[in-house]
């Protein structure tokens, strides 16, 4: 069962976009939903995490995975940093098969603790979002300069996101929202197999 607070008490989010190959988009779901993300959550300090997949025109890569952090020192932490050297062997199988790779490590500046469970509207940009112009908004995070990436990206494997600021909100519901704006990708959530968040 999801928890609508997985961000609570989190100071930090650490955001992952990719593409996969298509030959292995059934292997990298099964993968990805049921060990990569639950063996991510055993980490101290990983508080939760949401898994998405982008629904039609996009502007970035096709999944975005959110971890919530109790702080961005969690990723030079023992444990994780464990996980990363030392792959499962389907974690070694699957790296090869990782395209178009975005890792943003960001400060926390707004969360809402009354998640649901829908689709989201997802926007990175080089701005601060206007005062109050986020009141609605599902997280608000700014990246931090200079996190580290991952080490065992192949040449060829990362793409660059654009921005310092990443807005999710509601993709809208009927019920008076305007909708997305078009600089924002819809994305629909994807389960995880676990039951911390």
């Amino acid at each position: 069962m999801s928890r609508p607070d997985w961000l609570a008490g989190a100071g930090a989010v650490l955001a992952l976009w990719n593409d996969v190959d298509e030959e292995v988009a059934a292997d990298y779901e099964d993968w990805h939903a049921n060990e990569h993300v639950p063996e991510r959550l055993t980490v101290p300090g990983m508080l939760g995490a949401r898994r998405f997949e982008a629904d039609g025109r996009r502007s970035r890569p096709r999944f975005l995975t959110l971890y919530a952090l109790h702080d961005a020192q969690v990723l030079q932490s023992a444990p994780y940093l464990r996980l990363l050297s030392h792959p499962t062997p389907a974690s070694a199988r699957m790296r090869p098969h990782l395209r178009n790779l975005s890792r943003w490590v960001c400060r926390v500046q707004q969360a809402s603790l009354r998640w649901i469970e829908a689709p989201v509207a997802v926007h990175t940009g080089a701005h601060a979002p206007a005062p109050g112009g986020e009141a609605n908004a599902l997280l608000v995070a700014q990246r931090l300069p200079d996190a580290p990436g991952l080490p065992w990206l192949a040449a060829g494997q990362a793409a660059a996101v654009q921005g310092t600021w990443l807005v999710l909100r509601s993709a809208g519901d009927g019920d008076g929202d305007a909708g997305p704006a078009a600089d924002m990708d819809v994305c629909r959530p994807l389960p995880i197999a676990q039951t911390r968040c």
